[in-house]
């Protein structure tokens, strides 16, 4: 094993020249550190992370809450984001801690122990609910910490202090809806999620501006109907997509297409749709003239779902994500003050990626 001695021999420096160079390189002369740098990397020495974590006081660990419980659904789209997110934290030095999050209290519990033994040097948040408690509690308790999503209904003042990142849900909704009514769907419900965060609120309005702006709605009915009856608020599972799709076609046989903003309620609602038509059609269903035409189902975040299924999806950025969430957070330990400017808060475009599903194409 390289040790900072053998660094120091092969640089023709003493070792605590060496050790000034890592630690403290203002004092240390451009021309030696050059020397030493390159002797680090013949020799592929590794500095003890153990010591440097001793004298910085930092433990460079970044913790990410992860869901847990009863109602966690399997969610490939944030195994990916993790993913990106550990490799970002290698390339900084640092390491991602994952804890359970079942409920806020239970969450807040868990962060105060790992700052009470020292353990993380920020949180990563995420799934925040619009009248969530965690941000606020986080700035009272002076923890570091960054967002990915947005720091729904809170003052300016405390918006302006948190840095975070999100994507644009509600813009590509809006233009997903406005490409089905562009390929002639006029009946277009609505799967979304009952979880009362700001990500499942804010897909939802983009489902209904998108009706709005297309001239769909009018005083609050959708084709004589009232809006509500064209949406259900569910769980995260494809059974729940599943449950959803076909309570939808019972209130709406016209239904001929369905908004999920997630790809696993997607490939439920499909499933459902599929089923629903082939038995309406073996059982001899007066409404099965209803589905004369397709029903187009769309689904968010491109996983490898919507590849395999083949239905239209949008794609969400996660590793510039990742790599803007570490950069503010590299930034903040260094002490740089957080401010209003974009810098500190991202919205990110996501791609909407068009295709048509197999079932679309499906005789009934």
């Amino acid at each position: 094993m390289v040790s900072i001695r053998d660094v120091a021999r092969k640089a023709g420096v003493s070792h605590q020249t060496v050790s000034n160079a890592i630690n403290s390189p203002g004092i240390v002369s451009p021309a030696t550190r050059e020397k030493i740098a390159q002797a680090i990397k013949e020799l592929g020495y590794k500095p003890n992370a153990s010591a440097r974590r001793l004298r910085s006081g930092r433990s460079d660990v970044v913790a990410v809450g992860i869901a847990a419980g009863e109602n966690r659904a399997p969610s490939p789209i944030f195994d990916e984001f993790l993913h990106l997110l550990a490799a970002e934290a290698n390339n900084d030095g640092k390491q991602i801690m994952l804890y359970p999050r079942i409920d806020e209290p239970s969450e807040l519990h868990h962060i105060q122990s790992l700052m009470e033994q020292s353990d993380v040097d920020a949180i990563v948040l995420n799934e925040l609910e619009v009248n969530d408690g965690r941000p606020r509690w986080l700035i009272d308790h002076d923890q570091p910490f960054v967002l990915f999503g947005r720091p729904w209904n809170l003052s300016k003042e405390d918006a302006d202090r948190i840095p975070w990142v999100d994507v644009d849900g509600y813009s590509a909704i809006k233009e997903m809806v406005g490409r089905l009514v562009a390929a002639g769907r006029r009946h277009i419900g609505y799967i979304g999620w009952n979880t009362g965060t700001g990500t499942a609120l804010n897909r939802y309005q983009g489902w209904y501006n998108g009706l709005e702006e297309a001239g769909l709605l009018v005083d609050g009915m959708y084709d004589g109907r009232p809006i509500d009856t064209w949406a259900i608020g569910t769980i995260e599972a494809m059974r729940a997509g599943e449950a959803a799709a076909a309570d939808l076609y019972q209130r709406h046989p016209d239904l001929d297409a369905i908004v999920c903003p997630s790809d696993n309620l997607a490939v439920g609602a499909l499933s459902s749709i599929s089923h629903i038509v082939k038995h309406a059609v073996i059982d001899g269903d007066p409404n099965v003239n209803m589905l004369s035409r397709p029903v187009w189902v769309t689904g968010f975040d491109d996983s490898a779902l919507a590849h395999a299924f083949s239905f239209p999806s949008i794609r969400q950025p996660l590793d510039v994500v990742a790599k803007e969430l570490l950069r503010m957070t590299r930034e903040m330990l260094a002490g740089k003050p957080i401010t209003d400017e974009p810098h500190w808060h991202e919205l990110l475009q996501p791609e909407l990626v068009w295709r048509q599903s197999p079932y679309a194409d499906v005789e009934r």
